[in-house]
């Protein structure tokens, strides 16, 4: 019987799903004892073909778009006691869902086993700064604790997502960090987990830094429910610029020019986000990727 489910989402991934399904296939856990659901989001490519190459693999489609609601499809079919997700651009290292059943063994009760995301060059890099200032503020996973738990490396038990509803498919993003709160104030605990290890590309070029900041400030606008809205994640957005900023500005790993270089990254992007938050109090709908 399979004692933990892969979950995956994916949107128009043809390129990449491929990578993510051959490290799963190299799994050190027997394959007969985890299940892998792929949910195809709407893709246009033919993502859903390269998945149903794969033996074992069962593939599930959620037109609504938006990967929370493609997770909660497959959460009604998973039948192994634990999920796991991951994304379709990661690549986990081969023992990811033994060192998973391996931390749920040792954490009885745990909410969400976060694990270790490591970032790796694809291609060549547009510039040296989009690498560093992704290595300096992606994937905060060591602080797992305050609800930093990405879906890209994550497991939980399957009846306590089930029980809490599933994750809330209406935002496009942000929405891993808003379901980790929840389990929190369930009173389970969140725990990074650094043996657990998926591997995730660089956004190595301005376009998909600025299509990612687009992305979580639409998720952020669409979780703000307080008033003034406008005002309150402009509010946000000051706040962590400003952690950005010191955070690039004291970086030890850096020479001074590349920690320039990042600073000047960090406030281009920070005016990315208030012109989106302006388009979205305009009407616009939120960014899925």
């Amino acid at each position: 019987m399979s004692q933990v489910a892969v979950v995956i989402p994916v949107w128009n991934g043809r390129t990449i799903l491929g990578r993510c399904l051959d490290a799963l296939e190299r799994q050190t856990l027997p394959r007969d004892r985890f299940d892998i659901i792929v949910v195809d989001n709407g893709s246009t490519d033919g993502t859903a073909d390269i998945a149903r190459g794969y033996a074992n693999v069962t593939v599930l489609e959620e037109p609504t778009p938006g990967s929370y609601a493609a997770r909660n499809t497959a959460l009604a079919h998973v039948r192994a006691p634990i999920t796991a997700f991951t994304d379709a651009d990661c690549v986990p290292d081969p023992d990811w869902l033994v060192r998973v059943l391996e931390a749920a063994a040792a954490n009885p009760g745990f909410g969400v086993l976060a694990g270790r995301i490591e970032l790796f060059d694809e291609g060549e890099q547009e510039g040296e700064v989009f690498g560093d200032y992704e290595r300096l503020f992606s994937f905060p996973q060591a602080h797992a604790a305050r609800g930093n738990c990405a879906t890209a490396n994550w497991a939980s038990e399957t009846a306590l997502l089930r029980e809490l509803g599933g994750f809330d498919a209406g935002v496009k993003s942000g929405g891993d960090r808003q379901m980790a709160l929840r389990i929190k104030a369930a009173g389970r605990p969140l725990i990074y987990t650094p043996a657990m290890i998926v591997r995730h590309p660089v956004r190595a070029s301005r376009a998909e830094l600025v299509r990612k900041r687009q992305r979580l400030s639409g998720g952020r606008w669409d979780r703000t429910r307080a008033t003034p809205r406008l005002a309150r994640v402009l509010g946000v957005t000051a706040v962590d610029t400003a952690r950005r900023l010191r955070r690039a500005a004291i970086s030890p790993g850096l020479s001074l020019k590349r920690r320039a270089a990042v600073m000047k990254l960090t406030l281009e992007l920070a005016g990315i986000a208030t012109s989106e938050y302006l388009a979205l109090a305009a009407g616009r709908k939120a960014a899925r990727d």
